[in-house]
């Protein structure tokens, strides 16, 4: 595109006519069929009128000789010959706005502008230094020309002859306006041909940067260890890197469908304004299986209109098997974790009852040791079997069973509860008014996720002077946050990293699996928690889960079979 801008600009286009061979053989023909046709009142017995046929003859033949030379040359009526010939021509063309001006009349002003042609036509294949000199060589065959017949120099000549008395003032008239009509223009052609040379030099320079960009952005694209391919708005490829020929396996046909090589599902969806990830399995005959995944996104013109989607992807499979190695290696690592949680939990009671049973074996015990010891014995099988009961909840595979239930009653039966353990006994459970919306939860399972949170609560505050525990809530757009904040002891970084890790927990009391618990339960039902704490500063824990207000609640349930 940058070079035809530079034909047009000033560069001789070798495709255009060359204009003054042009221009020389329609005038010389125009003349003579006019002449010949409709000749002009006064020019039938004028002097030289043989000369002046012959000499637009001559001119004729040698402009059709010349234009038959360079159709047989190049196949082109009018082409661009050498810089010889260019200036040959040219002198032509001066010698023929001469011919016209002499035959019709030297003293006739505006035949003075044909001179302006030369000037003109010389600009599309000469030097600036060249189109001066044509200009003076116009101006001063004019002035010599004028002179010539005016002034009885030369022989009359068609409708020019001597003038006995020539008018000075008309004279040098008619030669000033002349001569400023053909230097004007030759200083506007000089001044347009200098801005076009520097036009043009700005734009070789640009023609080369846009060069070297492209060179930059094909290499880029071919130094991609990543696969693109890029489609037009019906889903065919027009271009690939190689990365992505690799990648596939096979050669990638420009114009065929995407899903002859690639199947990523839906291609429209770019067009809908989203960015479509995929990732599908390759199985190519006589080769191993291949994942590949990546993005499709559309291509945007300059005016921000879709024009193609462009298609990066990568080979995942190597990837993919270090994923699966490591997830299994995680999955053995969390199993052993789990194992020795259990095994240390379980010992310290398994420990206490393996003493008991010796005490018991000794037959001089007394009557109080034996009660006591069996006191000790029915304590940590509870506790045994408490952890393995949590153990067994958390490792069950279940979703749920979901309920519509009104929050009041819900946080009611679990103020009766917290009441009536005796753990609690002068401990306060501070609660702020409750809205009065539904939720759908698992009756039992969210019980036990509030009950644990305020188990949690009440052991961080064993030790703080005035405890605190506080259960509140708050509705907003339609989302329920319930809140469970203490002024205990707090969590450091380190303990909220591990809060929801089986047998993390740092209180002596429990199994060690109720945040884990709490966690599975809240993940289960799609809802979500958030735990803030500090070292000495307490805890608050907030569940957010969907809430309905009763009548939609009671329309729900009418709408229900």
């Amino acid at each position: 595109m940058l070079q035809r801008t530079l034909g047009r600009l000033g560069a001789a286009d070798a495709t255009a006519p060359f204009l003054p061979l042009s221009f020389r053989l329609f005038a010389t023909f125009g003349l003579l069929v006019v002449h010949a046709a409709l000749p002009l009142e006064g020019l039938a017995s004028a002097p030289g009128e043989p000369v002046y046929l012959s000499a637009l003859g001559l001119m004729l033949m040698e402009a059709l000789w010349e234009s038959g030379r360079g159709l047989k040359a190049s196949g082109q009526l009018f082409p661009i010959p050498r810089i010889g010939w260019i200036r040959w021509n040219l002198a032509l063309d001066l010698a023929l706005v001469s011919l016209i001006i002499a035959y019709h009349g030297v003293a006739q002003e505006r035949f003075a502008t044909l001179y302006i042609f030369p000037v003109l036509a010389s600009a599309f294949y000469l030097r600036t230094v060249e189109i001066v000199w044509v200009g003076v060589a116009s101006s001063m065959t004019h002035l010599m020309l004028v002179l010539a017949f005016t002034l009885g120099w030369a022989p009359p000549f068609g409708l020019s002859g001597a003038i006995p008395d020539p008018d000075q003032s008309q004279l040098s008239f008619l030669l000033g306006i002349a001569s400023l009509q053909v230097f004007a223009a030759t200083l506007v052609v000089v001044l347009i041909r200098r801005n076009l040379e520097r036009l043009r030099t700005d734009l070789s320079v640009s023609e080369a940067a846009v060069d070297e960009l492209s060179a930059l952005h094909q290499r880029v694209v071919e130094s991609m260890t990543s696969g693109l391919i890029t489609l037009d708005s019906q889903g065919r490829i027009t271009s690939a890197n190689p990365a992505a020929e690799a990648i596939l396996g096979c050669g990638i046909a420009l114009g065929s469908p995407i899903h002859d090589v690639l199947p990523i599902g839906d291609a429209s969806l770019p067009q809908q304004g989203r960015e479509h990830r995929f990732e599908v399995t390759l199985t190519n005959i006589g080769a191993s299986r291949r994942i590949v995944g990546g993005h499709l996104a559309s291509m945007r013109d300059a005016a921000g209109l879709e024009s193609g989607q462009l298609l990066l992807f990568q080979d995942l499979t190597e990837f993919k098997a270090l994923e699966e190695r490591t997830r299994i290696s995680e999955r053995l690592a969390a199993i052993g974790q789990l194992t020795a949680g259990l095994a240390h939990e379980l010992r310290n009671p398994l420990a206490s009852i393996s003493g008991c049973v010796q005490l018991l074996h000794r037959p001089a015990s007394p009557e109080e040791v034996r009660t006591r010891v069996l006191g000790i014995l029915d304590r940590e099988t509870q506790r045994v079997g408490a952890i393995v009961s949590d153990f067994l909840d958390f490792a069950k595979v279940a979703v749920p069973r979901g309920s519509r239930l009104p929050l009041p009653r819900v946080l009611e039966d679990i103020r009766a509860s917290w009441e009536m353990d005796p753990r609690t006994a002068g401990l306060p459970l501070q609660m702020d008014p409750v809205p009065n919306v539904w939720i759908e939860a698992d009756p039992t399972g969210i019980h036990r996720v509030i009950t644990n949170l305020l188990s949690n609560a009440r052991k961080a505050v064993k030790e703080t002077s005035a405890p605190t525990v506080r259960l509140s809530c708050a509705v907003t757009e339609a989302v329920l946050r319930l809140s469970v904040t203490d002024n205990g002891c707090g969590m450091t970084g380190e303990q909220l990293d591990r809060l929801y890790v089986p047998f993390a927990g740092s209180f002596e009391e429990g199994s060690g699996l109720g945040m884990s618990l709490v966690y599975k339960f809240i993940e289960t039902m799609g809802w979500r928690i958030e735990v803030e704490s500090h070292p000495g500063s307490g805890t608050s824990v907030q569940i957010h889960l969907p809430c309905l207000r009763p009548e939609e609640a009671m329309a729900s349930a009418q709408d229900q079979p």
